[in-house]
């Protein structure tokens, strides 16, 4: 499991900024400011998800982290 953050620099090779991030950072990287977690379907701000191997979103209770 991984962070946010870490994902897609590994997978896309795109560094988050620190700091408050702005909508217009997603959409100029063509990533999603929210996501749902896949098993339990809470929403969350894309930072606070973490990413499985297959590229599954979960939140931070579903994912033991």
């Amino acid at each position: 499991m991984k962070t946010f953050g870490k994902y897609i620099k590994d997978e896309f090779g795109i560094d988050m900024p620190s700091g408050e991030i702005n909508g217009s950072w997603f959409s100029d990287n063509g990533l999603p400011m929210i996501v749902a977690c896949c098993c339990c379907d809470m929403t969350m701000a894309s930072p606070s998800a973490f990413i499985d191997d297959d590229g599954n979103c979960y939140c931070s209770g579903c994912s033991g982290e």
